[in-house]
């Protein structure tokens, strides 16, 4: 089953943490515990088990008398977890909050001005320049800067928009450079032909935007203006189309804030009954269990609108369905 690598890896990461921890012998509680896990393909392996109880809380896992002792010390982990998971979501709505602001005021203002400048007759100087600045690099940077690649929910859409507007840009440079005489399919391919492709794909996605974004406005171009135009205007949907989808991607992160605020109290409630040691430690595996599921429920909602190799909080969502289950 898909669980069973995930799981691996996962025991393979606390592996190492504890080979670097040396904890030592464990208690023989945890082995005995831990040896029922041995028996079976299902995850959480023996090893994975072992060093989650000795190096998650090396002191209560010393002291622990029973398995009751011992459920309480993932059940803490898985706590702490979800804390942590929750106030991730909480940075990265914040970021995409900025990046909608970014797009919809900054750089969709700059946008709007450089397309009167351009349909009225004049060159727009620095605002498609400074469009990118305010929006698609802006928003990669803030970011970027903080949790690197691998929390980007923008990647692609920044990346999309970037190309956009410099080719706006560098189009927009040319102005009023033209051939009133040729075709529009010439003035078309003397102009791709013409720009430096240091920032965006190149000739063929030059054609490819002009020709696509607005076919009557591309077939009907009578100087490179027109071509700027319609350059300009592409980057405008395009930011539209970016700030709908931020839009969409908040209500997904508040929705898993949703799950994550229940999980909490579910494991909250199981670490109640475990600590007061109630007399019914399924009461608490059932709640951990519930609470598992709000993890996945999570992970579901994020990876629904974009697929999940776009789903950036895949490995906290696995990580805290493994340590909830395990508890």
């Amino acid at each position: 089953s898909t669980m069973q690598p995930l799981a691996a890896i996962l025991a393979s990461v606390l592996l190492a943490a504890a080979a670097m921890a040396d904890p030592g012998p464990s208690p023989a509680i945890i082995d005995a515990t831990c040896s029922v896990f041995a028996k079976t393909c299902a995850y959480p392996s023996h090893d994975y088990c072992v060093n989650v109880l000795s190096t998650s809380d090396p002191a209560s896992a010393a002291s622990a008398k029973d398995e009751r002792d011992l459920a309480i010390i993932p059940a803490n982990a898985t706590a702490h977890n979800v804390t942590r998971t929750v106030d991730l979501i909480d940075d990265l709505s914040h970021e995409l909050a900025r990046c909608s602001e970014s797009y919809a005021r900054d750089m969709g203002g700059k946008v709007a001005s450089a397309l009167g400048d351009l349909v009225a007759g004049r060159k727009p100087g620095d605002k498609l320049l400074d469009a990118y600045n305010l929006g698609p690099s802006n928003c990669t940077l803030a970011v970027m800067l903080r949790w690197g690649y691998s929390k980007n929910l923008l990647a692609h859409e920044n990346s999309a928009n970037a190309a956009l507007v410099l080719l706006a840009r560098n189009i927009a440079r040319l102005v009023p450079n033209s051939n009133r005489t040729a075709s529009p399919a010439a003035i078309m391919n003397s102009m791709c032909s013409s720009l430096l492709y240091n920032m965006y794909p190149g000739y063929d996605y030059c054609v490819g935007v002009l020709s696509s974004d607005d076919p009557a406005a591309a077939a009907a171009a009578r100087n490179t203006r027109d071509l700027a135009i319609i350059a300009a205007n592409a980057t405008a949907h395009n930011i539209t189309s970016t700030v709908k989808l931020i839009g969409g991607l908040l209500s997904d992160l508040a929705e898993c804030k949703v799950s994550y605020g229940r999980m909490g109290s579910t494991v909250d409630g199981a670490l109640g009954d475990l600590v007061a040691g109630h007399d019914a430690p399924a009461g608490a595996a059932s709640k951990l269990g519930d609470a598992a599921g709000d993890a996945l429920s999570c992970d579901m909602v994020m990876s629904r609108r974009r697929g999940a190799a776009k789903n950036v909080l895949h490995q906290e969502n696995w990580h805290n369905f493994v340590s909830a289950r395990f508890a």
